[in-house]
């Protein structure tokens, strides 16, 4: 890889998408290679003490840093590597020979930019199931599944568990105060916008609670003593058959997948994070679900209005090292 590659390599891999915006990783550059590696200072103290999410937003870097290299015309092959002795290295990906770019790896290539959390309302079109299927294709092929809440009572456990974590992360003030830090007033290279804030009409609302960034108890919109029109959205459930550091980076590069295929198809998400945030939450929602592996992450999706407004760090302060000519 030259320089001018590895930088277009890298800038892409850093679009992808991290809790808060967090961005927590570095890349290093070799000759044939790209070692993707966890920032431990970017870390969420309080929500992710297990680094669970951590290495969910390093794996969403890898997918991102493997479709730029196969853009570029090369073959790839990623090794995921959780390893005891060096656990800040989160994946090598060797860069191989000319390939040629699949029409389907082009469209994701090009949607990236495009991609972003849309925390506002959605129309009421459906997400059609086609879209949810190759959604399903491309997170089986890196180990993980996904699972539509669309049975009777899904949603209402999935709203019920919501509030619930809600409530127990936002009364704790060690989570105001992370929540606090992570947010901008004004465009930054980090963290989350005031731009990229929820804004609702006053006459709808989610029948799902939304993470509250602004402390406002109501953060989807509907005007106390209104009668507003609810609003219900697809839910999809992303998840793996183990829970450890490996099956975390393989979530995210499954949710680097899914989003990717969403925003091809015009589809906005959303994380509702909440209830995987909260362990009690998180397993009760896999009781209740019925599943055999771990949820790790659900989405709403629909089609929304909002537009990217999230920053990115610069280049100079994610990669070390130079491609050598």
């Amino acid at each position: 890889m030259n320089a001018e590659e590895l930088e277009l390599i890298t800038t892409f891999a850093s679009l992808a998408p991290s809790v808060h915006n967090t961005q927590p990783w570095r890349f290093v550059a070799g000759d044939h290679s790209l070692e993707v590696r966890a920032d431990p200072a970017r870390r969420l103290d309080f929500l992710d003490q297990s680094c669970r999410q951590l290495h969910m937003s390093c794996g969403a870097a890898v997918e991102f840093a493997r479709l730029a290299i196969r853009a570029l015309g090369y073959s790839c092959i990623v090794r995921l590597a959780p390893r005891v002795d060096d656990p800040l290295l989160i994946a090598t990906l060797t860069v191989g020979g000319r390939s040629a770019v699949q029409p389907a790896e082009q469209r994701l290539f090009d949607a990236a930019p495009r991609r972003y959390t849309d925390r506002g309302f959605y129309d009421d079109k459906k997400v059609p199931r086609e879209v949810l299927a190759r959604m399903a294709d491309a997170a089986a092929e890196v180990g993980c599944w996904l699972q539509p809440l669309n049975r009777p009572g899904d949603r209402l456990l999935a709203a019920v568990l919501l509030e619930k974590a809600e409530s127990i992360e936002s009364d704790d003030p060690r989570y105001r105060e992370e929540l606090e830090r992570w947010r901008r007033d004004e465009v930054a290279d980090d963290g989350v916008p005031d731009a990229a804030l929820p804004s609702w009409p006053d006459d709808r609302v989610s029948d799902m609670p939304l993470r509250d960034f602004v402390g406002q108890e109501q953060p989807q919109g509907g005007r106390r003593g209104s009668r507003p029109n609810v609003e219900r959205d697809t839910l999809l459930l992303i998840g793996s058959d183990g829970d450890d550091r490996l099956s975390w980076l393989r979530t995210g590069r499954a949710l680097a997948a899914v989003l990717l295929m969403a925003t091809d198809a015009g589809v906005a998400t959303q994380p509702l994070g909440q209830v995987t945030d909260v362990p009690a939450t998180r397993v009760h929602l896999q009781r209740g679900l019925g599943l055999l592996g771990y949820p790790q992450l659900l989405l709403r999706m629909g089609y929304g209005h909002g537009h990217p407004a999230t920053g990115r760090r610069p280049i100079e302060e994610t990669l070390v090292g130079h491609a050598v000519a």
